[in-house]
């Protein structure tokens, strides 16, 4: 295995009354950066970040978001290293305190207008972050809208012109974000987003979509789904019967019941769905194909994976990919089956959001999925409609996760969700 090295630092802005500006800081070699530095013991990513800066330029800072993360192989006294740095954004905790570099790293640190900054860090900057600018303005104007609490976290609920409101002022924003990730995955993930481009690219979302026949819709749409740990083989059965009798999309369980789903299913039109490396996403590889195999085996037709959301947290896109490859790459050895990736949103931040997405369309699932079920919170509309615009019509979307009403599940649906995950089938389609 290869020695691994970590480094973490960030993209420090502040606000004056002239504008935004941007902390660099000039190398030992020559090139204008940002301060980082390595992780020390028992540091996470985010300590390091702040730690370094504050080091490095005499700055404190404050995390607003992660920004990315670039890996690379290098070669020290003939030892293979594998290099692996992220940064984040940041802003100045004292706006008024100038940067003192720290003399022998650094020739200088200072601060700079952002288009002045943007300028000198493209033309003496490290090409492996060249993508950082954009990146950074798009998340920053996330900030400064408070559309993580204005937009992200409104109820699915709420009135649909609320929500389709919203939408139309976010979606401008969404689409720059878009292209900033993809010119990011360029050069950081060039094999990723070599995939990427070969996936059908969607068309513009109209959301949110009409829908003629609200019931025919849910009941199309509706995978009835038990995950309990603690569920018995009558509940099993129960929600068979009750699948078949509403004509549910299919039934969704764990591996240990799908045996018996499939029979149940038999000769009727519901699919049955099994979820593998549930919960948690971390499930070896090789394991996480040999699970697969045998639901497969078992009956299953949809299989829904997790991914390592855990890796996707530290913006570990390569670990995401390969983990929904290995489930895809398994299903299409045999025919008709399909695969949905569970993303956990919850865990992520809409960057991340976004990047998680192209992985797994990237991979080749079948559909992205919201939710376990199992963290804090469920299905968003926002995620839904972010999602949707990335899978666009070759591609699905399941929306899972704490969706209990009939108004709630008619949103999702009105904003790009294809299949609806819900152990409360019955109440979604009562009138």
């Amino acid at each position: 295995m290869k020695k691994i090295e970590r480094a973490a630092g960030g993209l420090v802005v502040r606000q004056t009354t002239a504008g935004l500006e941007v902390l660099l800081i000039d190398d030992a070699y020559g090139h204008t950066a940002f301060p980082k530095g390595h992780l020390e013991a028992g540091e996470t990513w985010e300590m390091a970040a702040v730690r370094e800066i504050e080091e490095e330029t005499g700055i404190e800072a404050r995390i607003l978001a992660p920004l990315g993360r670039v890996a690379y192989d290098i070669e020290r006294d003939g030892q293979p290293i594998r290099k692996e740095v992220r940064l984040f954004l940041l802003e100045a905790i004292d706006e008024s305190v100038e940067p003192t570099p720290q003399q022998e790293e650094l020739a200088r640190a200072y601060y700079l207008p952002w288009q002045d900054a943007g300028a000198r860090h493209n033309e003496r900057g490290y090409d492996n972050w060249k993508w950082i600018f954009d990146k950074a303005k798009r998340l920053w104007e996330w900030h400064e809208g408070r559309y993580e609490e204005a937009w992200r976290q409104l109820d699915a609920g709420q009135d649909t012109d609320v929500l389709a409101a919203k939408w139309r002022e976010v979606q401008p924003w969404l689409r720059q974000l878009i292209a900033a990730v993809e010119t990011e995955l360029r050069w950081t993930a060039p094999d990723i987003a070599s995939a990427w481009q070969k996936v059908e690219r969607p068309a513009e979302p109209a959301f949110p979509l009409t829908i003629a026949d609200p019931q025919a819709a849910l009941l199309g749409a509706i995978e009835h789904t038990l995950l309990k740990p603690e569920a018995s083989v009558v509940d099993i059965e129960n929600l068979c019967q009750e699948a078949l009798a509403y004509n549910f999309r299919a039934v969704c369980v764990n591996p240990q019941h799908i045996a018996l789903v499939s029979a149940r299913l038999q000769g009727s039109d519901v699919v049955p769905c099994v979820v593998v490396g549930f919960p948690f996403g971390t499930t070896d590889l090789a394991a996480l194909r040999a699970e697969t195999e045998a639901v497969i085996e078992n009956g299953a037709r949809e299989v829904d994976m997790v991914i390592p959301f855990g890796s996707m947290r530290e913006d570990d896109i390569w670990h995401t990919y390969a983990a929904v490859a290995a489930v895809v790459q398994t299903a299409q050895k045999h025919p008709g089956v399909r695969t949905k990736a569970i993303l956990e949103t919850h865990f992520l931040t809409i960057d991340q959001l976004v990047k998680a997405s192209i992985a797994a369309l990237a991979a080749g699932a079948d559909f992205i999925k919201t939710s376990t079920g199992f963290a804090p919170s469920g299905a968003r509309v926002a995620d839904v409609a972010c999602m949707a615009t990335l899978a666009g019509a070759s591609r699905g979307v399941k929306a899972s996760g704490g969706i209990r009403t009939r108004a709630a599940a008619l949103n999702f649906l009105r904003f790009g969700a294809t299949r609806l995950g819900a152990s409360s089938g019955p109440t979604l389609v009562r009138k």
